[in-house]
């Protein structure tokens, strides 16, 4: 399952359960159809949830380069992950290494973190330092 939760400055997207190519394309679509998408200052990207991930290599590497096209206009978007399962990886893999983004997504262990780095601090308002594994 996913659920989009649009807020002022952003959106989290929560993913859950056992996710399909189909689920994560039409929420993609949606997000990337936003009016919105070139203001946004964040995309939190919420994967804690997700128990089974039934996406192909090419699934992966089609949502990374749209959405890496989608953002080129944002130049302020931050973009963060969080969790660990494997498909984080993957996404991120592919989104980080498509070659059409200036962008990179960072990954969180927590939803608390990954707003601290939207909002641009961690621990105690120092810069934020996002793990890329």
């Amino acid at each position: 399952m996913v659920e989009i939760a649009w807020e002022e400055y952003g959106l989290v997207r929560t993913i859950s359960g056992a996710v399909t190519a189909a689920e994560m394309d039409s929420s993609a679509t949606e997000i990337q159809g936003s009016p919105h998408l070139d203001e946004m200052h964040y995309n939190i990207h919420d994967f804690t949830g997700v128990t089974e991930a039934q996406l192909s290599d090419d699934d992966v590497e089609f949502m990374a380069v749209r959405a890496s096209i989608s953002l080129q206009r944002n130049a302020r978007i931050k973009i963060a992950f969080v969790g660990s399962h494997p498909i984080v990886y993957r996404l991120m893999d592919a989104f980080n290494h498509s070659g059409c983004s200036r962008h990179r997504v960072c990954r969180f262990d927590t939803l608390e973190e990954a707003r601290r780095y939207a909002l641009g601090r961690l621990d105690d308002g120092a810069p934020a330092q996002a793990r890329s594994r």
